[in-house]
């Protein structure tokens, strides 16, 4: 029977610590807090403990796993097989946003299982932001592997009780309690990808001291270079990789016993003195130099960062940390294309008509019970009911036999055409409840008359509907609904802040809208996007999930009289 632990008994109690470290090394599973969502979490190094994760979830192996570290140190030495380019790459973009929801996809070591790649050779990593998860990586020593601990394509857990309802029966998981994530929805993740030159490129060389004023356009020379597909493999790096250790050991004056991580902390050290102009290559005499090695495998390719998935962190963000950077300044960020919403029509249709009704944003309240408010009063009763949880929780469990059989019935296997995933949270169903969903968009009186007054109105019972709002689109018009819901903004004055709450509170409240609608039999559950059309790559990031968990669907409404039409 899975169980939940307080984090911060963890943080205070030995035993424990003992109990979790063991239960790893056993190969056993855990739910494991993060910043963005709750993870279910094993050892990324052991393909047992990987196919347990792959098996609970129902999840097929075309779908690859984050591995989380606690340090990029561990990440250098236990995941990442690359140059020594990638590696100050990684580096930099590490300073600025880890601890964080970043996950950096680049070429994983042999040893690493195929299966937490999705058997690409490909692995993602990141450093999450939450003491517990910290701890918990420290005390097993080893890299954890963690998707989203949910069954496959069903809402992502922002809560240990949302662990816990997909996964009550399960035996020996340890659910890791850090009350409701800070964020909300999963990491932005990255791709670095390098190309073979497809002209003539400029060639940096570098002599005596490397400083941001000394690097100019007459410090570079041609280089003739040909091709332009995705290097998958390096050669230049598999032929050193075997001694790249021994020569990084001498060239930072490390003694032959000086161990992997300490050797790494010295490497982000000189990193450091890179990035702040203060490398002097005159300095080293040894054969191999970092600095010039660096040089070496910034020439040999051209770089690429793609965001293969939307999040807290943007590709302003990225762009931003790469341009103040001498050496990373000429890499381009690109936005995988099928995450480009930007040009979705009904993104570019941002219609200032809201249900024929005037909306004072600042007044938008919950409805029904106002149960947004009481989510702080919720999570301390939550704090307070452990001792009694299996009693307490009976009501969710009842209703979670349900989502489990549903989830259960539909086991994921792999089938011959499915193509292998390079990031996760990548396919249309992704976050999806099991009752069907619509996103819902209204449409303004003039829209209405030029495009659909003379379309056939779809013959679907709204009082049979479960309707989720966002900043209470269609509060004056709830009565149409057998149960509205409004994730409202409160006392959230500023866009931006908007947008962080209904990122924060989305997962939750679907949840909440999917409990009730299996509770009382609802035919589809709705979500209002009407304030939730805007190009700007934060609300993109929640609308992402939002498109998901609707697999797409869209529906017009045009409210006329007291009639609700929907197309």
């Amino acid at each position: 029977m899975a169980r939940i632990i307080k984090g911060e008994d963890l943080l205070n109690n030995d035993d424990i610590k003992n109990l979790l470290k063991e239960h790893i090394k056993n190969n056993y599973l855990i739910g494991i807090p993060t910043e963005t969502v709750y993870g279910l979490g094993g050892n990324s190094l052991s393909t047992e403990s990987l196919s347990n994760i792959f098996r609970m979830k129902n999840r097929p192996t075309s779908d690859p796993i984050i591995s989380h570290v606690y340090d990029i140190s561990q990440a250098y030495d236990k995941l990442y097989h690359i140059n020594v380019f990638e590696k100050y790459i990684i580096y930099i973009l590490g300073k600025h946003f880890w601890p964080g929801p970043l996950s950096i996809i680049a070429k994983a070591k042999k040893n690493v299982p195929l299966i937490l790649t999705a058997y690409t050779q490909f692995c993602a990593v990141r450093i999450p932001d939450n003491i517990i998860a910290k701890e918990i990586i420290k005390i097993c020593d080893t890299p954890i592997a963690a998707p989203s601990a949910n069954k496959f394509k069903h809402i992502s857990p922002t809560n240990s009780l949302h662990v816990l309802e997909e996964f009550k029966n399960e035996k020996n998981l340890l659910i890791f309690d850090s009350g409701q994530c800070d964020i909300g929805i999963e990491s932005t993740v990255i791709k670095i990808t390098k190309y073979k030159h497809s002209k003539k490129s400029k060639k940096l060389s570098v002599n005596g001291n490397f400083t941001n004023k000394s690097v100019t356009d007459k410090d570079y020379g041609d280089c003739d270079v040909d091709g332009d597909d995705e290097v998958v493999t390096d050669c230049d790096y598999e032929y050193e990789c075997n001694t790249e250790m021994y020569n990084m050991k001498k060239s930072l004056n490390c003694i032959s016993e000086t161990n992997n991580m300490e050797v790494y902390e010295r490497l982000k050290n000189y990193f450091d003195t890179i990035s702040m102009g203060t490398c002097n290559t005159n300095d080293d005499n040894n054969s191999y130099s970092i600095i010039n090695n660096l040089i070496k495998y910034k020439n040999l390719y051209k770089y690429e960062i793609k965001i293969f998935r939307r999040g807290k962190y943007t590709k302003t963000d990225i762009e931003r940390v790469l341009k103040n950077n001498i050496l990373l300044n000429n890499i381009e960020v690109n936005i995988f294309k099928k995450i480009k919403y930007e040009n979705l029509y009904i993104l570019k249709n941002n219609t200032q008509e809201i249900c024929t009704s005037k909306l004072d944003s600042d007044n938008m309240l919950v409805s029904e019970g106002d149960e947004h408010n009481d989510i702080n009063k919720t999570y301390n009763d939550i704090n307070k009911t452990y001792n009694n949880i299996n009693k307490t929780y009976n009501d969710i469990n009842k209703t979670h036999n349900d989502i489990s059989t549903s989830l259960n019935a539909n086991t994921i296997h792999n089938t011959d055409d499915e193509k292998n995933q390079i990031c996760p949270g990548l396919m249309i169903t992704h976050y999806s409840p099991i009752v069907t969903t619509y996103l819902i968009d209204n449409m303004s009186t003039d829209e209405y008359k030029q495009k659909y007054k003379n379309s056939n109105v779809l013959n679907m019972n709204t009082k049979k509907c479960i309707f989720l709002d966002i900043g209470g689109s269609f509060l004056n018009h709830q009565h149409f609904f057998f149960k509205y819901l409004n994730i409202s903004y409160n006392n959230e004055s500023s866009k931006e802040e908007r947008i962080q709450y209904v990122t924060k509170y989305f997962f939750l409240f679907l949840r909440k809208a999917e409990n009730v609608a299996i509770q009382n039999k609802a035919e589809n559950i709705f979500i209002s996007i009407v304030n939730l059309k805007s190009c700007d790559e934060h609300s993109l990031s929640i609308y992402d999930r939002i498109f998901r968990a609707a697999s797409g669907k869209v529906l017009k409404t045009f409210i006329n009289n007291d009639n609700l039409l929907l197309f």
